[in-house]
């Protein structure tokens, strides 16, 4: 029941026309919720953020035009569309996303991209897995992030590569 409180105030959020609204809701037990949105009902783009008191447990939903990172600013596949965006962190320097990429390229050169961009910045990789038409892997950084990346086929529409990551700062 705790958790209807922030949705009905997400869609009263969403409803409105203009941009850059804010509200703040007070949970069962007595919190707050400030909710943040800067989508335009005339667009199709923009983020809504859900941020618990003092900056603590803050959520951030995006599209592909709000310019939202990928996780642990891996790259934009070549030629890659960014379909939606979704950060999180606990205010207490845990952080964490995730991200989908749509390509028309298989999935086996998508996951092969992206290892050697993990490669790049330092990633070893820990775990690969290929079945189909379908690979993913996972890797470790050397401050402790972690990464998993999962490319498979998307009905009508190519690969999705969905992009995880997170990391304590």
């Amino acid at each position: 029941m705790r958790y209807l409180i922030p949705f009905a105030a997400l869609l009263a959020l969403t409803a409105c026309g203009s941009k850059d609204e804010t509200t703040t809701v007070t949970t069962a037990d007595g919190g707050e919720i400030k909710i943040t949105s800067d989508t335009d009902n005339g667009s199709e783009s923009g983020t809504i953020t859900f941020e618990g008191k003092d900056g603590e447990g803050k959520i951030t939903f995006g599209d592909a035009a709000s310019g939202q990172k990928l996780p642990l600013d891996m790259p934009v596949y070549p030629g890659g569309e960014v379909k939606g965006t979704f950060t999180g962190g606990d205010g207490k320097g845990e952080q964490g996303g995730m991200a989908t990429v749509m390509t028309k390229d298989p999935a086996a050169k998508v996951i092969d991209f992206y290892k050697a961009e993990a490669a790049k910045r330092g990633y070893a990789i820990k775990t690969t897995s290929s079945a189909n038409d379908m690979a993913s892997f996972s890797a470790e950084g050397k401050g402790g992030e972690t990464l998993v990346i999962t490319a498979s086929p998307s009905e009508g529409e190519g690969t999705a590569a969905v992009i995880m990551g997170g990391a304590k700062n």
